[in-house]
C-alpha cells in the first residue's frame, strides 16, 4: 500500500461500521483471572486415548474455565503435555457463554461447531454461527472471537463465506418525568 492509499479517507460506511464495531466490542473483554482457572469438563462418556494424546466426551457436555462455559453434545480434547491445548466441540447447537471484566452482560454464542485454541484464547465458531453482546449480535458461517482482547472477525475476515449480518441496538432513552 503506498502512501497515498494510507492517508486516503474510509469511504462513511466503512467509518461507521468500525465505530460500531467498536462499541459491540467494547468492554467485552473475558474475565483477567480465567486463563489462571482450571479447566473442568464433565459428560456422559469419555474415552481417552494417551497414544493421541486425545480425550472425546459425549453426550451433554459442559466445559468450564472461570467465567466460560461451554456446552456441547461432543468434545473432542487434544493435550499437549497432559493439558488441554485445542478443544473442538459439536451439537446442535453448541452454546458458550462467558462473562466480561467490568461485569454487565454476558457474550454468548452458538454454532453447529466451536474451536476453542487454549493458548491463543480464540473461540472460532463455525456453521450458523451468532455472537451476541447485550441486545447487538453477529451472524454469520464464522465468526472467531478473540476473548481476551475482545476482537471479533466473522464472515470473510475469518475465512468463512457468507456475509455477516450485524444488528446494533440503539440504548434505550429515558422517558421524562411526568
Amino acid at each position: 500500500m503506498n502512501h497515498a492509499e494510507k492517508n486516503r479517507p474510509q469511504p462513511p460506511l466503512a467509518a461507521a461500521l468500525t465505530v460500531l464495531l467498536a462499541v459491540l466490542c467494547a468492554g467485552a473483554a473475558a474475565l483477567s483471572n480465567d486463563r489462571e482457572q482450571p479447566i473442568q469438563l464433565e459428560a456422559d462418556g469419555v474415552e481417552f486415548d494417551e497414544a493421541e494424546n486425545r480425550s472425546v466426551y459425549q453426550g451433554n457436555v459442559i466445559v468450564v474455565q472461570g467465567s466460560l462455559r461451554l456446552e456441547a453434545d461432543r468434545v473432542t480434547v487434544q493435550h499437549r503435555e497432559r493439558q488441554p491445548a485445542r478443544i473442538v466441540a459439536e451439537g446442535t447447537p453448541v452454546h458458550f457463554e462467558q462473562q466480561p471484566d467490568e461485569g454487565g452482560e454476558p457474550v454468548k454464542g452458538r454454532s453447529r461447531q466451536a474451536e476453542y485454541e487454549v493458548d491463543s484464547e480464540e473461540i472460532v465458531l463455525i456453521g450458523d454461527a451468532h455472537l451476541i453482546k447485550g441486545a447487538d449480535s453477529f451472524a454469520s458461517d464464522r465468526i472467531v472471537y478473540d476473548r481476551v482482547r475482545a476482537r471479533i472477525k466473522a464472515g470473510a475476515a475469518a475465512q468463512g463465506s457468507e456475509r455477516v449480518h450485524i444488528t446494533i441496538t440503539p440504548p434505550a432513552r429515558e422517558q421524562p418525568a411526568q
